[in-house]
């Protein structure tokens, strides 16, 4: 570790910048103006032109720890620069640089610097890796025995840190447990429950417990050693597997061999996911690679939940801290960790706050007892409320485009607003967005773009349906033909990642992923995404969220390649909640609704105008209503039709969107039910997912439940501290629903 950079010479009135520092200033301000022209950015503090004012009026009178960060920040920016811009392998675009110039400049305010910070740009443009140059900051400030107290790196949502701590290298070896992850006694057992899912009569009969965990334990390296080693242990026993069995024989083997994992199917069935080989699968490397925390060395003192990483120290003596927003905003977490966590945090970084203030974060840590107010940057895509002291310039979705950060993104919309319009959630909304996912895109069959049923996507639905659109989709693709593999995603942190391993690894055809909006808008990194699907009704808000998953996608990007959104309209769906709305893309639409080709470039100022002189012969066109609802005695902008429902609750039952008294599958509060009613027993364990949404069903809550799943890890909480968890629950969605609407909502 280099010495830090001496900033200034001199002490009171008579301080000044020393020499290279004043250089380094003039070049790094000058290209903070050039990047974020401060003209366009008037919500954000900018620094001073003169190095000597910067030094005598906002460095050299700012708190002492204040003063500190800046300087370790000041370094690393000079180090970054001599470098060609590099961080964690990775180059860093002009604009996530420019971010660690407005931060570390605005750090420093004198008497009046700030406490908190907030960096906003568009999804899927880096913004965690700018956290992480800000933790490497801070392990240099503990290093240097400058920063006494614990750096907290925080995510909104639990299962969101795994991926911003690992890395995506490390994912497939959490996942098999290979080095440096090593396989508890629970996951043993986890692998053989998931197996006897598949088939418990074979598993039960010559795999049972004490056997299959005394196989595990000799971990063979491929799967023809833990073939033979089966072999070996069946002939031992004098057992004879049957021709039948031999496919639960060749997955049994594959798990031992650590080449495969289990999934949930759909209809509650168990499938296999085999991975391709992993080089070097034995081999002990660094547990921390991913973009926040690559800067932890090994065996530095650190906390992170058994799902996230591999610790290395206790909550108490550790100096960094992995773990979930939760432990800043759960009343009982934070109740419990005062004495050891939070009285000596001083710095929080947090990942995708979502609407969270920062008082949030720092009155658990002020009431613990700390003497400092910790300083809170956190890092998201869209700014809520204006209790934050600092707000970045903001780094938008166009110009991630112009920049080439983002790839271009097409839209299809359906249907059109003259053609018929089913209520959500219904037979023939369903036959309706099948039938239409297999229709070819006029618009890039012209362009040379690869159809939307070729490339891998991602399709949202309520659900309730999940199951229902993957049995479909499987049963429709095999019909045509068509080489794809469909799999349903309905949460659970090994789901997740193994899910998004499969996702990112070619195959024969495309690979296609189901789930709902409230399980993926906020975390679920599939890099070889091209299409969205959003085949249910969503929020605008959701909408972004969703079309940030998409952001997040790579590939090849050449000539007029792009992604592409589609979205269905519902009869009883908001028709202000279109990509047209929902982002920033810089182009004027009329307000009474128009004409758009299917496929046409939203995003791109140049691909816009480009798509509007190519496809003006394109039939594939659709008409986009007005985005309100008709007045009184005025025509419905949309043609609506009555719908058969789907969901359980209200299963056949006739959805008539015109009639307002009709409870629709969506706001009927038992629309979420499962299709049978569960038994809360306290001695079995904590409640189920399915009696949690019974109970919100009860209260009212199912809309909130949806929006935020971390209610479940709340229940579950509850019950293992001895509290209520039914009592939880309905506290939970009441806090919740106060915080988004206000009292009485």
């Amino acid at each position: 570790m280099r010495p830090a950079l001496k900033i200034l010479k001199g002490s009171g009135s008579a301080c000044v910048p020393t020499s290279s520092f004043a250089t380094l200033y003039r070049r790094l301000t000058r290209f903070l103006a050039d990047v974020f022209p401060p003209e366009q950015n008037p919500q954000s503090q900018y620094p001073p032109a003169s190095a000597a004012e910067f030094v005598s009026q906002r460095f050299a009178k700012a708190p002492e720890f204040h003063r500190h960060l800046a300087c370790e920040l000041w370094t690393l920016l000079r180090e970054i620069s001599e470098v060609g811009h590099k961080v964690n392998e990775k180059t860093l675009h002009d604009h996530q640089f420019a971010h660690l110039i407005w931060v570390t400049v605005s750090v420093t305010n004198g008497a009046e610097s700030p406490t908190s910070f907030f960096i906003q740009g568009a999804p899927g443009t880096g913004k965690t890796l700018t956290l992480g140059v800000l933790m490497q900051a801070c392990i240099r400030l503990q290093t240097r025995g400058l920063m006494k107290g614990k750096v907290a790196y925080c995510t909104a949502k639990p299962y969101h840190i795994a991926d911003k701590v690992r890395g995506k290298g490390m994912a497939q070896r959490r996942i098999l447990r290979t080095p440096p992850y090593e396989p508890t006694d629970k996951d043993i057992n986890r692998r053989r429950l998931a197996l006897c899912r598949m088939n418990g009569e074979f598993m039960k009969k010559y795999f049972p417990g004490p056997r299959w965990t005394k196989l595990f334990a000799q971990r063979p390296s491929t799967e023809a050693a833990a073939r033979q080693m089966i072999a070996d242990y069946l002939c031992g026993a004098e057992l004879q597997i049957e021709e039948s069995d031999e496919p639960m024989v060749s997955n049994v083997a594959r798990v031992l061999a650590s080449v495969a994992t289990t999934v949930r199917g759909p209809s509650g069935t168990t499938e296999l996911l085999t991975f391709p080989p992993m080089p070097d699968a034995a081999c002990q490397i660094a547990s921390h690679t991913g973009d926040a925390a690559f800067a932890i060395p090994p065996d530095f003192p650190l906390f992170a939940r058994e799902s996230v990483g591999i610790s290395t120290a206790s909550r108490g003596d550790a100096l960094v801290i992995l773990e979930p927003a939760s432990v800043f905003t759960s009343v009982m977490q934070i109740e419990r960790y005062r004495e050891e966590l939070h009285r000596h945090v001083e710095v929080i970084l947090c990942d995708e706050a979502q609407r969270r203030q920062p008082v949030a974060f720092q009155e658990p840590v002020l009431s613990a007892g700390a003497r400092h107010i910790p300083l809170v940057f956190a890092a998201g895509s869209q700014w809520y409320g204006k209790n934050w002291d600092c707000r970045s310039p903001v780094h938008s979705f166009p110009e991630s485009i112009r920049r080439g950060i983002l790839p271009d993104l097409g839209v299809k919309i359906f249907p059109s607003a003259g053609d018929v319009h089913f209520p959500a959630e219904t037979e023939e909304s369903l036959q309706q967005l099948l039938t239409t996912y297999f229709q070819p895109l006029s618009a890039f069959k012209e362009l040379g773009i690869s159809q939307p049923y070729d490339v891998n996507t991602l399709v949202v639905v309520h659900g309730r349906l999940v199951d229902t659109v993957v049995e479909r989709l499987r049963a429709d693709y095999a019909e045509r033909g068509m080489a794809a593999t469909v799999r349903p995603f309905h949460g659970g942190e090994e789901d997740r990642e193994a899910l998004q391993i499969w996702f990112d690894t070619p195959d024969a055809g495309p690979n296609v992923l189901v789930s709902t909006a409230s399980i993926v808008k906020e975390s679920l990194d599939l890099l070889s995404l091209r299409h969205l699907v959003v085949g249910t009704r969503v929020s605008t808000d959701v909408l972004y969220h969703l079309i940030g998953r998409l952001a997040h996608g790579r590939g090849q990007r050449h000539g007029v390649d792009r992604m592409l959104v589609t979205l269905q309209q519902f009869a009883n769906s908001s028709l202000g909640a279109t990509p047209f709305v929902a982002i920033d893309h810089g182009q004027k639409f009329p307000d009474d609704g128009f004409t758009w080709v299917n496929g046409h470039a939203l995003m791109s100022d140049r691909a816009f105008q480009r798509d509007r002189k190519r496809l003006k012969e394109i039939n594939d066109t659709v008409e986009v209503p007005a985005h309100r609802p008709a007045k009184r005695g005025e025509s419905p902008v949309i043609k609506m039709a009555c719908g058969k429902s789907l969901l359980p609750a209200d299963h056949g039952k006739i959805i008539d969107p015109s009639v307002r008294s009709t409870p629709n599958a969506m706001t009927h509060r038992l629309a979420l039910l499962p299709a049978t009613h569960e038994e809360y027993d306290p001695q079995k364990g904590p409640p189920s997912h399915n009696v949690v949404r019974q109970w919100a069903a009860v209260c009212g809550g199912l809309s909130v439940l949806e929006t935020y799943p971390s209610i479940f890890l709340s229940v579950e909480e509850a019950y293992h501290h001895g509290c209520d968890p039914h009592q939880t629950l309905e506290q939970k969605i009441a806090q919740l629903r106060e915080r988004c609407h206000g009292p009485g909502r």
